[in-house]
């Protein structure tokens, strides 16, 4: 699909909101290949980005060629290996892009070693810290957020100087009007990746920005799949698969030893298990 609109529209952003990550590392690392692969231009980090821990972001970002972005994401003063805002010229536009998370979603992170030293401030106050700087710079100011559609309209309407605010926060996707008296564009896409958010954009004489086209691209097995993409899965899924058989091996083999045994050997086992048990116990 991406492949299909790139070739139509040579001037094309490629962004995410973030939020992108499940409970399995394994699985991150094949999300971010896939990006890779699909030429992503930005992904604003969400907490779920943060379940592996800062060190596993870190060490990804070197063998990826987009930036994070963190307008609202704080580490003793900055994140040295994400952006707050990215500058990109994009068919003669110059585009600011800015993301920012939920404080309260990094609070809840389940295990808070993960978030420690990370501060997520008010992203109103980021965006009116950023906004009059990139005003300055950019033709084109996009905001990723990882809030739902409503609290994304009352943030851009709060902070003025955004052009177009993304939204995924909702599993439910929707035809949203711009705030009232103001001149933001919404793009709510939903979560999970299960929707596709295309924007057509032109600037005219003034810079002021006019929708050519705003469209939702359902993901179903109906779109065509990349054959690269389906590779790269393959061989995660042929990885995992292997990894679990020799798990499941190694747990069977952890079973059945016990029964190789003699008796004598059994209860001098037992003992000696429940010795040191004691002595772990004592401690």
């Amino acid at each position: 699909m991406i492949e299909s609109i790139r070739k139509d529209e040579p001037s094309v952003l490629l962004l995410d909101c973030g939020a992108v990550f499940d409970d399995q590392k394994d699985t991150a690392e094949l999300q971010f290949q896939a990006m890779e692969l699909m030429g992503y231009d930005a992904l604003n980090l969400g907490s779920p980005e943060f379940i592996f821990g800062k060190e596993f972001l870190e060490q990804a970002r070197s063998h990826l060629s987009f930036p994070y972005i963190a307008s609202n994401l704080l580490y003793g003063g900055t994140l040295p290996w994400t952006r707050e805002y990215l500058l990109k010229e994009v068919g003669g536009i110059k585009v600011a892009i800015l993301g920012v998370l939920d404080p309260d979603d990094l609070a809840q992170l389940p295990d808070r070693e993960q978030a420690k030293g990370l501060e997520a401030i008010p992203p109103e106050a980021a965006l009116n810290r950023l906004l009059p700087e990139v005003r300055g710079k950019a033709d084109l100011v996009i905001l990723l957020s990882q809030f739902d559609a409503e609290k994304t309209l009352a943030l851009v309407k709060a902070v003025k100087g955004v052009d177009v605010a993304i939204s995924s926060g909702k599993d439910d996707v929707f035809f949203p009007t711009a705030p009232e008296n103001e001149n933001t564009v919404l793009l709510q896409t939903g979560s999970k990746g299960k929707t596709l958010g295309l924007l057509k954009i032109t600037l005219d004489e003034k810079l002021a920005h006019q929708v050519i086209e705003r469209r939702y691209v359902l993901l179903d097995s109906s779109v065509p799949g990349n054959g690269e993409i389906e590779r790269l899965v393959e061989k995660h899924n042929k990885a995992h698969e292997t990894k679990q058989q020799e798990k499941a091996r190694k747990e069977l083999k952890e079973l059945m030893e016990p029964l190789q045994l003699s008796p004598e050997e059994f209860i001098e086992r037992y003992r000696k298990e429940q010795t040191e048990k004691g002595k772990g116990e004592t401690r």
